[in-house]
């Protein structure tokens, strides 16, 4: 090995308890960050479904019936048809 790794080796060894410490609070804090998201999508997910299952039915009063005249649909198709024939 050269000089210079086993340099490295050595300043690992001696500095190896605060490096594990620091990659262990690191690996916490990722976890609380994971398991934090994962509650505001559970929550979130469970609100909504709450939401949509307490809502009030539409009333068939509120409902409105549109009426469209297609005729002018209908003769512009058949022009069409009879053109390609």
């Amino acid at each position: 090995m050269s000089q210079k790794k086993v340099e490295a080796y050595k300043e690992y060894k001696k500095n190896k308890a605060q490096i594990l410490k620091r990659e262990k609070l690191i690996r916490r804090v990722e976890y609380g960050i994971i398991i934090g998201v994962c509650c505001v999508f559970v929550g979130w997910f469970g609100f909504s479904v709450y939401k949509s299952a307490t809502r009030k039915d539409v009333s068939a009063e509120a409902v409105q019936a549109t009426e469209l005249d297609m005729s002018q649909y209908e003769e512009y198709v058949e022009g069409l048809q009879s053109s390609f024939r």
